[in-house]
């Protein structure tokens, strides 16, 4: 009995003392963990929910809200972006007074914090037109700067959705001239609006004209003023196509019988030739009619 009872006490003592040996690794774990010290080179600050910030060198000093690009893959540097290649767009700058957190590096030359998703204000042209909430912008020809996107094919990829509304007349931050590429200026306003980042392809553009050949598509384009979408415009060719046969069909069936019919009976040619000249009528009006149903497939 005595054995038995030494075996059990030894049993708790050596059963308490695993369990505290385990609570005092476990607090040194999470002492050592909570005391990482954090690179300032790499850290992220999380402004919003939904948003990222993290700081980024930059070869001159950049206004907030410029839209960058990533002077070259895999760096930590940064320039203003250029409407001649939209897949490089990257963030916008962004005021570090509106953030909850940040951490400067002194490593980083002119650094600046980037925005890569969430909604920053922006700056803004008026080189497309005015700005409504809900729009999509995209580059302009001011390096940095976005404006309205339209469904042109060089504005293929948009950095985001406007939040807020610029005609270039109130909120103005001021005026400059553009000098294009047709050697002809235009004056445009500038302005900031906040802007919802989502760099993806301009919906804008009807993905669907891009599926037709260009030949096809400008035959579209110069029978119906506008693009035309694939489907209109094969179901237009099979339409073309199905009236040809038909009429074809029909006109050799009719000279057919006709030829057969004068062999039978010669003194019935003036009525055999009227019946044929009703075919070849009705041939061409059959031709007429399909042609009609293509215009208006694509006009309408």
């Amino acid at each position: 009995m005595n054995i038995r009872r030494i075996v059990t006490h030894a049993a708790l003592v050596v059963m308490l003392l695993c369990g505290f040996a385990g609570s005092r690794a476990q607090a040194a774990t999470s002492g050592k963990t909570s005391s990482k010290p954090t690179s300032a080179a790499t850290a992220t600050q999380k402004a919003t929910g939904t948003s990222s910030v993290q700081g980024y060198a930059a070869a001159s000093t950049l206004e907030y809200g410029t839209i960058v690009q990533l002077a070259s893959h895999g760096t930590n540097e940064v320039s203003p972006a250029v409407d001649t290649n939209l897949s490089n767009m990257y963030g916008v700058t962004v005021d570090p007074h509106n953030l909850s957190i940040t951490v400067s590096s002194a490593t980083l030359p002119n650094e600046v914090y980037v925005a890569t998703s969430g909604t920053f204000d922006v700056l803004v042209s008026t080189q497309n037109g005015a700005i409504k909430a809900g729009d999509y912008v995209t580059m302009s020809a001011l390096d940095g700067v976005a404006m309205k996107a339209g469904s042109y094919e060089s504005q293929k990829i948009v950095f985001g959705r406007a939040a807020g509304s610029f005609d270039g007349k109130s909120d103005s931050l001021g005026t400059t001239t553009l000098h294009l590429s047709d050697n002809t200026t235009d004056k445009v306003a500038l302005g900031m609006i906040p802007v919802a980042i989502n760099i993806e392809r301009n919906p804008n553009q009807k993905s669907t004209t891009t599926n037709l050949p260009p030949a096809l598509q400008k035959v579209g384009l110069a029978i119906a003023n506008k693009p035309v979408s694939p489907i209109r415009m094969y179901l237009s060719i099979a339409i073309t196509g199905l009236s040809i046969i038909v009429a074809l069909v029909t006109l050799y069936a009719g000279i057919r019988n006709a030829l057969i019919a004068i062999g039978r009976n010669p003194l019935s040619k003036k009525s055999i030739f009227r019946g044929l000249l009703e075919i070849v009528l009705t041939s061409f009006i059959i031709l007429i009619i399909g042609l009609f149903a293509v215009y208006l497939l694509l006009k309408l």
